[in-house]
């Protein structure tokens, strides 16, 4: 014999996967919400970091474009630097770079985030034994990957063994700040110095 159901017998438990699904979406919120600030608190003080890394003369850091570039300044207040966070797709996701000019040229690389590259390789970029590779170089050309210089570009780094895609990334990264550089600052001293030029010649 069939058993009759009830609206009770319906209800019951309907009500109560409905409780369960509040309480459950509830405790998700919250505990979202508790990691989110955390999260968002040691990027914050990794990329402090990161840019004292690459622009260790800087006592301080003035903010020129929301959370992309900042001017490093000394205890008298004389710039000193530039560093300038940028972000491109690694060989696992997204990878985090600052990079310090100063006067036409890269002070300092530091990679600091990159969790999402293959330990052992492309987390490798994050050592100094490849990020300092770019100190030095001018930022008024890109920077081109050793394997990758069919055009002769002198300005070349080597990959990181088997993470060819990851040094890509970083790459990418740097010359994507050096741009950055150059639209902000980028040849204001050549126009000091050809007006100096011209004064001289009066």
């Amino acid at each position: 014999m069939r058993q009759k159901i009830t609206p009770k017998a319906v209800l019951i438990p309907t009500v109560s996967l409905f409780l369960i699904c509040i309480f459950v979406t509830a405790a998700l919120a919250l505990t979202n919400s508790v990691t989110a600030d955390k999260i968002a608190e040691i990027e914050q003080q990794s990329k402090q970091e990161s840019m004292k890394a690459v622009c260790p003369e800087a006592q301080t850091f003035e903010e020129i474009t929301p959370d992309v570039m900042y001017e490093g300044k000394d205890e008298s207040g004389n710039t000193v630097g530039y560093a300038i966070s940028t972000a491109t797709m690694g060989y696992g996701g997204q990878v985090k770079v600052m990079t310090g000019v100063n006067d036409g040229k890269i002070i300092g690389v530091d990679v600091f985030y990159n969790d999402a590259e293959t330990p052992g390789l492309g987390k490798n970029t994050s050592n100094p034994s490849f990020s300092n590779q770019y100190k030095g170089l001018s930022a008024d050309s890109d920077i081109v990957v050793s394997k990758d210089n069919s055009s002769g570009n002198a300005q070349t780094v080597d990959a990181v063994t088997s993470a060819t895609i990851s040094s890509r990334a970083v790459t990418n990264a740097v010359n994507e700040a050096l741009h950055i550089y150059n639209d902000h600052v980028g040849g204001s001293s050549s126009a000091d110095d050809a007006e100096n030029d011209t004064k001289e010649g009066e």
